[in-house]
């Protein structure tokens, strides 16, 4: 990204990008604010804005604090998470979903299961079928 459009509000945020090829993308709001919170100049980020960068809740980004996933630094009774944290927990996130991924891919097929699990679903359907039928 070599250049930024920004509105004019009191605090300008980008509305769209110009990549490298001088091709423009527009942003969404998401992706704009995305932009904002990686360019501002400081290194924090506030626990609502850290659930953002993760797509997860700030009730989960205040556990993760107190659980030591994430940094904390303490302004007043303010919580501020580093950015630099923030980046390593979704990479830490991110690989471990690749490795269970992983690990489902690699499992065996217990053929025993798969039948029971089969004549499960059938008899489910079933009963579902003759409920419907019956309503």
């Amino acid at each position: 990204m070599t250049d930024l459009h920004t509105t004019t509000s009191e605090r300008p945020v980008p509305t769209a990008v110009r990549r490298a090829d001088g091709s423009e993308v527009t942003l969404t709001p998401d992706q704009a604010r995305l932009v904002e919170l990686v360019l501002e100049d400081e290194a924090t980020v506030s626990p609502q804005d850290a659930a953002f960068l993760l797509g997860v809740s700030r009730p989960m980004v205040v556990r993760w604090i107190h659980e030591g996933l994430l940094e904390d630094r303490k302004t007043g009774a303010h919580h501020k998470v580093p950015l630099t944290s923030v980046h390593a927990l979704r990479e830490q996130r991110a690989a471990a979903g690749r490795d269970a991924v992983a690990v489902v891919r690699e499992a065996k097929v217990d053929a025993s299961a798969a039948r029971r699990t089969g004549a499960a679903r059938k008899r489910a359907q079933a009963r579902i079928a003759r409920r419907d039928h019956t309503s």
